[in-house]
């Protein structure tokens, strides 16, 4: 801890002293700001970079489109780009402080055009590394399961991202599980992203306008977890005019409608999606007393309003839910069973510019996250009715407050600093049964709680942007983040520090350090995460998750930054990462205590990335590459000795490549390979015999040897998916039909590796489910 304080010191103490050395800078400068929307729809833009080649400066639009460009020049020349829109060139004077409406068109790509992607939108260009800023557009061509576009799936074809099982949407994230990421909507945390357990994610991608990935070392406006930051923002609506999208699949069906709710001055957007999962499997119920329920939904909705030059406000709410189950029943009996879990989320934001250098945003949000698992069976006989009910439930709410503030200080100094607050309640499993036997007048139940629990995190922030030569620039940020709970207090400062240091025009080194601590944890059942998977605190008992992560990187631009390539290591540490005991169970945690099955421990992760992006011509696309070990330490596990973590993978690759063929039809593919991961199998077997109680014959046994944890691996994974689009443009919108295949050549990629023993023999079997799964869908927009 000394050391981290030390750390924290010396970085206040750089802040502080570029800023006192460019004060006298800022009073010779002039400050153009404004924001950056969508021409036709009057979206506001993040991520539009406007680049100052003559000074080599420029600024990019925050989340909210909001830019401010501080320069030292009467006339100033910049462009303003996006991957998703149209360059745009701009000359402007300035003897004072001025704003700036920047309209952008959104890109149309012909047959034979060439795109040139203005200077200033490379990565050599941006501070922060390990970070992908997601183009929705690009995602919805991509080859899908079943028809499904999923963002969290794309997000597996970058590297350093681990997909886990087959055909599912979790993250691990340099050496981390899904609980490490911190997963925002529109500011407010999502704790379970997943539908149909965990093969789709909850994404409506249509909903989505922005989707910011960063994998490692995040700045110090992030907080509350280790491994990474997936920062969603959803779409505002149509300013402008009505318009809309749907699509029916294989799967589900779905339609966005937005449009404006009083023009240029306030609109919304609604989005929807559900599965008939049950009505697919309707036709093949042939006993009419058997109604099964499957199926899932998901609902987004968001309207914003423009209140005046410098206020705006938004209200966007989610909503999802999954359910599986059925009823079975005939004249005497009765069989109910059903799963259930969903999320709900809503946020209240208020953008507020208090002058051409600073901007805020206020939040107020809520997030809420619940399993529901319940049974009933009523048997009825001659004589009388027996009724069996079960119930176990778990839940994690959180209540959200925060403000973040960015001011531009100078030439030198782009400054962000804010604080929040957040009151957690814990319900990590109920638990509930009753017997009645109405002929014996039998009434029996147990109910058992492992305690309702709430906790409050508080935290605040400060970072600065600055440079600090011609060719080196730094983000230099600390956290401040305390934890109250019952019997239980916690703080940390958590420095952060990331820099770029410009080589070349084309060419940048870059560098990136971050301590942070994380006060809630995920109990998970196996190698799956599933819904039953339980939230649970920090407590007296419990400490937080603390860990660090350092990485080095170069990034280089080819062709007019056409082309780019990154390589980056890294090594991360964990601590006080939780696990059950071998042998306990979600249903044991909630029935008796969750600290009582429990193991705490430690992991390292180090790794290797290569990253090849073609952004610009006919095809698009990137190569990815990650060499990277992980291993995990627990004092009672594998006689305290390190061992694999179950999701450590040797060697990833993926390659995803979208060919526009014409104007109308578009192709794409994706091969990804993947090394074994980790198993825990039996190595041999031995007999053993004991004396009987009176020491007149022997006992005897089978022993399995399953040797040290995770010694064997299983078969390496590799799938090639495809996908074809054809687009119709009509005057009135447009549709689209989509044909593709995912795994097309029928690869049997392990889903679970188990092995079996039969007398003498130990054989190794493996689940394969996902073989060749063709999709169509059509699409439609007006």
């Amino acid at each position: 801890m000394a050391r981290v304080k030390a750390w924290a010191l010396v970085l206040v103490l750089l802040s502080f002293a570029g800023a006192i050395g460019t004060l006298d800078l800022a009073a010779q400068v002039h400050t153009l700001s404004g924001y950056v929307e969508d021409a036709t729809s009057g979206e506001r833009i993040p991520g539009a970079a406007l680049y100052v080649s003559e000074l080599g400066t420029g600024a990019t639009s925050n989340q909210f489109g909001f830019y401010s460009l501080t320069v030292k020049s009467a006339t100033v020349r910049f462009v303003v780009s996006h991957l998703a829109y149209e360059p745009v060139p701009f000359e402007v004077s300035l003897t004072a402080d001025s704003t700036l409406l920047i309209l952008m068109t959104p890109r149309v790509i012909g047959l034979d055009q060439v795109e040139v992607v203005a200077e200033g939108e490379s990565s050599v260009e941006a501070i922060q590394m390990s970070l992908h800023d997601v183009q929705i557009h690009q995602i919805e061509t991509l080859p899908v399961f079943l028809g499904e576009v999923d963002i969290q799936k794309t997000l597996q074809l970058l590297p350093g991202v681990q997909s886990g099982t087959e055909g599912t949407t979790g993250l691990y994230v340099r050496g981390g599980r899904p609980d490490q990421n911190l997963i925002l909507m529109d500011g407010v945390p999502l704790y379970n992203p997943a539908h149909i357990f965990g093969f789709l994610s909850v994404f409506n991608a249509p909903a989505m306008k922005r989707v910011e990935f960063i994998k490692g070392a995040f700045p110090a406006r992030y907080g509350g977890r280790l491994s990474s930051v997936v920062n969603y923002t959803m779409k505002e609506g149509n300013l402008k005019e009505f318009a809309g999208e749907a699509g029916i699949g294989i799967l589900s069906s779905r339609v966005m409608v937005e449009g404006p709710i009083k023009r240029e001055k306030a609109s919304f957007v609604v989005s929807a999606r559900r599965s008939y999962l049950d009505a697919i499997v309707a036709p093949f119920v042939t006993d009419g007393s058997e109604r099964p329920v499957l199926y899932f939904y998901d609902l987004n909705a968001k309207a914003n309003a423009i209140l005046s030059k410098r206020d705006r406000i938004y209200l966007s709410g989610f909503s999802s839910q999954d359910k599986y189950g059925g009823v079975v029943e005939d004249s005497d009996d009765r069989i109910e069973a059903n799963l259930r879990w969903h999320n709900r989320l809503v946020s209240l934001r208020w953008n507020h510019q208090f002058s051409d250098r600073m901007f805020a945003n206020t939040l107020l949000g809520g997030t809420n996250y619940e399993m529901l698992n319940r049974t009933y069976q009523r048997d009825d006989y001659d004589n009388g009715r027996t009724i069996f009910t079960s119930k176990y439930r778990s839940e994690i709410v959180d209540w959200i407050g925060k403000v973040d503030f960015e001011y531009v200080h100078s030439l030198r100094h782009y400054v962000r600093f804010g604080a929040e607050g957040v009151i957690h309640h814990f319900n990590p499993g109920t638990a509930s049964a009753r017997f009645q036997d109405f002929n014996s007048k039998i009434d029996a139940s147990f109910k058992s709680a492992a305690g309702k629990l709430r906790s409050t995190e508080i935290a605040a922030y400060a970072e600065d942007e600055t440079r600090l030569g011609s060719r080196v620039r730094a983000t230099i940020g600390i956290r401040f983040s305390s934890y109250f709970a019952e019997g239980a207090t916690y703080s940390g400062i958590e420095p952060r520090l990331a820099a770029n240091i410009r080589l070349t025009e084309t060419m940048a080194a870059k560098a990136s350090w971050a301590w942070a601590n994380q006060y809630v944890h995920l109990l998970t059942q196996g190698a799956v995460t599933l819904p039953t998977d339980i939230w649970v605190p920090t407590l007296d008992s419990v400490e937080p998750q603390r860990g660090y992560q350092a990485a080095l990187g170069l990034v280089r631009a080819f062709n007019g930054n056409a082309f780019e390539l990154s390589l980056e290591t890294y090594f991360k540490r964990l601590n006080n990462y939780l696990e059950y005991e071998e042998g306990s169970s979600t249903f044991e945690s909630a029935s008796l205590s969750w600290t009582d099955f429990i193991e705490k421990g430690s992991g390292d992760a180090y790794g290797l990335e290569l990253f090849l992006q073609k952004k610009t011509g006919r095809l698009t696309g990137w190569a990815a590459y990650t060499l990277a070990k992980a291993t995990r330490t627990f004092e009672k596990l594998n006689r305290g000795k390190p061992f694999p973590d179950g999701f450590d993978r040797r060697h990833d690759v993926a390659i995803v490549g979208q060919y526009n063929l014409t104007r109308t039809v578009l192709v794409s593919a994706n091969w990804i390979y993947g090394s074994g991961y980790p198993v825990w199998v039996p190595v041999g077997r031995f007999n053993a015999r004991d004396h009987l109680d009176d020491g007149s014959d022997y006992n005897y046994s089978t022993v399995v040897d399953y040797g040290p944890a995770n010694s064997a691996r299983a078969p390496a994974s590799h799938r090639l998916d495809v996908s074809s689009q054809i687009r119709f443009d009509r005057s009135w919108g447009g549709h689209a039909v989509v044909v593709g295949c995912y795994n097309i050549y029928a690869r049997q990629n392990p889903m679970i590796v188990f092995s079996e023993i039969e007398g003498d023999e130990v054989t190794f079997k493996q689940l394969s489910l996902l073989r060749i799964v063709p999709s169509i869908s059509y699409q439609i927009r007006f």
